[in-house]
């Protein structure tokens, strides 16, 4: 078996290996040439299916891979029978995959299988959002630095945001598709509660908001807010219920590597990228792309919620209700709007580039 320390390492390396293969294969096209893309499905499938059979068989207890080691306890204690889940959280769905895989497969078997749905729901908004540059799409979003992270430590809150992602596909391509989106929207709050948030800002960005300054300047309030109010407002989000985890991570002594607290200007300024790129295609230039800016306002949205509590312990994890979303809002326009004309092409790949670069930098200083 393969220890545990050369899981990322393979993993980010490989990624970088792809994205420097299709950023050079898509520098030299102007936008009609990526528009109509190349329909690389099948290639896509093959790479979501070795990396999630790898990072699925991973070696639980080496101590590189955080949280999978309390989902083997709790998955060893409803195969010896505990009742282990109490109804409290509401998380049903969880428990009952939990619960009902600890009856015949082992712990490896059950990880693996989340990341199959993991990969698989982010390749299907992929194709259903990116249909003509499918493998490009989903290297942005595999390159991202949260994406691995969620397949090997926070895999629930990974797999729920994941359909949080095809519940957004089907929203914002033509009318909203409420049959399938609905359901899905609840899978996803019975498998990690903390979802709500996006999901909440997606309806209201479907449904609401007309524009997208109206949601650019929520933002822009909630970081005067959090400036002038930031520890009141953690308090306030802690007392509203949403979730007892936000009590614990606002108000409890607790510790990982993003544990230096107070205003988090690293943290906004890597929040604030796609934000800046959709200011710049929709209102400086005045592009309009419904499903865009409805991805753009739900993305906005969800990151000044976190923006306000951005002082809490385990920032992070606030900070991933949105940020899972990050390299949809990138990668979206520049496969479906035409920005740059002749110049999409070799813009897509200093981006392609600089998205990748960043997360090899965070896994490299940082981890």
């Amino acid at each position: 078996m393969i220890a545990g320390r050369f899981y990322l390492p393979i993993f980010l390396y490989t990624v970088i290996i792809l994205t420097f293969w299709y950023a050079n294969k898509i520098s030299s096209h102007d936008f009609s040439s990526i528009k109509r893309g190349q329909n690389n499905f099948v290639f896509a499938i093959f790479v979501s299916l070795i990396f999630a059979l790898f990072l699925g068989g991973r070696p639980i207890y080496s101590g590189q891979f955080g949280d999978s080691a309390n989902y083997a306890i709790t998955y060893y204690r409803y195969n010896m029978g505990q009742n282990v889940y109490n109804g409290g959280e509401g998380e049903w769905l969880w428990a009952k995959m939990m619960s009902e895989a600890s009856r015949s497969l082992d712990i490896s078997t059950f990880f693996t299988i989340v990341d199959l749905l993991y990969f698989g729901f982010t390749l299907w908004t992929c194709k259903r959002l990116c249909p003509n540059n499918i493998m490009v799409a989903l290297l942005f979003m595999i390159g991202a630095f949260s994406f691995y992270t969620y397949a090997v430590n926070g895999i629930r809150n990974g797999l729920a945001c994941s359909i949080v992602l095809l519940v957004i596909s089907y929203m914002t391509k033509g009318k909203p598709n409420l049959i399938i989106a609905v359901p899905l929207s609840i899978f996803a709050m019975a498998i990690h509660r903390t979802t709500i948030l996006p999901l909440t800002s997606l309806f209201v960005s479907v449904f609401f908001i007309k524009k997208f300054k109206w949601a650019y300047t929520f933002w822009i309030l909630a970081i005067l807010i959090s400036l002038v109010a930031g520890g009141f407002m953690t308090n306030v989000f802690a007392g509203l219920g949403f979730d007892e985890r936000m009590v614990k991570y606002t108000q409890g002594n607790i510790h990982d590597q993003y544990d230096n607290t107070g205003f988090r200007w690293d943290f906004l300024i890597y929040s604030m990228m796609p934000i800046l790129l959709g200011y710049y295609i929709v209102v400086k230039h005045g592009i309009r792309d419904k499903a865009y800016e409805i991805l753009l306002s739900t993305y906005t949205l969800s990151n000044a919620f976190w923006v306000m509590v951005i002082r809490a312990n385990y920032s992070n994890r606030f900070a991933y209700l949105s940020w899972f979303m990050y390299p949809l809002v990138l990668v979206y326009p520049l496969l479906n709007i035409n920005v740059w004309g002749p110049s999409q092409g070799k813009r897509t790949s200093q981006i392609m580039l600089a998205h990748i670069g960043f997360t090899w930098f965070m896994n490299v200083f940082f981890w």
